[in-house]
């Protein structure tokens, strides 16, 4: 008797990485920007939420994953409410304290006791009002949970003389990225209070070896303009300019170490289900991209701020990825399990908090 031995293989297909692709131009976005800008200021602020959401609109219309492009949904009244209701706390904030300065301080202290309320509101907003494939990204965090990693973790860096910081932005990590989904789909994070302590170290080492460096050239560089001109003044003021490079130079390389750092942390370890992030963006890449941005932006007086914008955007973008199951059959799904989420959207407005 012969007997047949069906053998079951189990194949694994490896992840497709699917590159993230950035149309935005430097001169398209200008034309916006300059628009949004004269408007803003003839309304006397009013037109800032349209040009919020006309931003908004061309950098998501502008990103583009596996074939798709990004949605911005947001109505400008709705956000022009949330910022209405900011002014208006401002103004009143500003007479008190004029006028009854003890009341301003208890009004002071109900509005830091609101930050937790307001954060929760503004990243359900900006998560509601963002799609790819017809499919809405959302928002479940709590109130309670945002004043731990908004206010509680915080305090608890400040007692600590700024160790325990980033600890606190561990926290705040771990609330925003296990709380935003994408449909129904949680998005989850592997990041650990170690990988934020490696950004602190990093800043202290940065911080210290900078300004030692910092003393050593200014110091060498007086005594070779002093010697190199029998003006004082001169050499004083040749010394102030390289004095003041090196000072911005260091200051924009701390910027950078605690960017680049978070951003390799925070989307080097975020993934939606089988779908993870890869990031291979580095301090230097990101350093040439903001020394060039702020020396463009200091010459041209603020004008070059739209082409700024579009390099940072597109060196960001051009360094990150999803190593992707099947991005077709998972949007598919999702759809198919998502509602319109119509019903969250009266409960939430913008104040500036997303990813």
């Amino acid at each position: 008797m012969e007997h047949t031995t069906d053998t079951l293989t189990e194949t694994t297909s490896s992840p497709k990485r699917e590159d993230f692709t950035f149309h935005a131009q430097g001169g398209e976005y200008f034309r916006i920007w300059i628009v949004n800008l004269v408007l803003t200021l003839l309304t006397l602020g009013i037109y800032s939420a349209w040009a919020t959401v006309r931003t908004k609109k061309y950098f998501y219309g502008s990103t583009e994953l596996a074939g798709d492009r990004f949605e911005y949904l947001a109505d400008p009244i709705v956000i022009l409410k949330g910022r209405l209701i900011a002014i208006a706390a401002l103004v009143v904030y500003t007479v008190l304290q004029t006028l009854l300065p003890i009341a301003s301080l208890f009004l002071l202290l109900g509005l830091i006791l609101l930050v937790p309320w307001i954060a929760v509101r503004s990243l359900r907003f900006n998560a509601i009002m963002s799609a790819w494939r017809g499919i809405r990204f959302g928002f479940d965090g709590t109130v309670k949970g945002a004043a731990q990693a908004y206010v509680l973790w915080p305090l608890f860096g400040i007692v600590t003389l700024g160790f325990g910081m980033p600890y606190a932005w561990h926290k705040q990590n771990q609330f925003k990225f296990t709380n935003h989904r994408f449909g129904e789909s949680r998005t989850k994070t592997s990041a650990t209070a170690k990988d934020f302590y490696q950004i602190f170290y990093a800043l202290f080492a940065a911080g210290i070896g900078g300004g030692v460096a910092i003393v050593i050239v200014v110091s060498i560089s007086s005594l070779v303009f002093v010697g190199a001109t029998e003006e004082t003044s001169s050499a004083v003021s040749a010394s102030m300019v390289v004095a003041m490079a090196l000072y911005l130079a260091f200051y924009v390389m701390l910027y950078v170490i605690y960017e680049a750092m978070s951003f390799k942390i925070v989307f080097g370890n975020l993934s939606v289900d089988q779908n993870r992030f890869r990031t291979d963006v580095t301090i230097m890449g990101w350093f040439k991209v903001i020394i060039i941005n702020t020396l463009a932006m200091v010459f041209t007086l603020g004008v070059y701020y739209p082409w700024a914008r579009v390099r940072l955007t597109s060196y960001i973008l051009a360094h990150l990825w999803i190593d992707a199951e099947d991005l077709a059959s998972f949007t598919a799904h999702e759809r198919d399990k998502t509602s319109a989420l119509g019903a969250e959207m009266g409960d939430a407005f913008d104040l500036g908090i997303g990813i």
